[in-house]
């Protein structure tokens, strides 16, 4: 992706609505929803700045680690959550629900296949 693309999404996210709720340190799975045979957990502490760095576990199919952290950029409009990773190539737009004030369900927003939408829910960590 060029430098003016990103650029275009960054401006995008920070245009919108930071939602205090969303702020503090979340963890959560996804129990190999994303990819079949991995599961990935990770850490992210979402800032009121509207930025968000992002910690990675993956257990792959062959039972071996691999970590990684990115940083990027958050918002929320409406119903709707966007956020956009340096390393990646466009922006993840989902929709979200507020389980409680410690927990939030998310749902990837993409056309509909025939399986499940990728989904998950962040658990608000608490620090002593």
């Amino acid at each position: 992706m060029s430098d003016n693309e990103s650029q275009k999404i960054i401006s995008f996210i920070k245009s919108i609505d930071i939602d205090k709720r969303f702020s503090g340190i979340w963890s959560g799975t996804d129990h190999g929803k994303f990819f079949k045979g991995e599961t990935n957990s990770w850490v992210v502490n979402r800032r009121m700045d509207g930025t968000f760095t992002v910690s990675f576990k993956t257990i792959h199919s062959d039972d071996s680690i691999s970590y990684s952290e990115d940083n990027g950029f958050w918002g929320v409009k409406e119903n709707d959550y966007f956020e956009y990773r340096e390393s990646d190539e466009k922006a993840d737009h989902y929709t979200y629900l507020f389980l409680s004030k410690d927990s939030i369900h998310f749902t990837i927003n993409e056309e509909i296949k025939e399986e499940e939408p990728y989904n998950f829910t962040d658990f608000r960590m608490l620090l002593d």
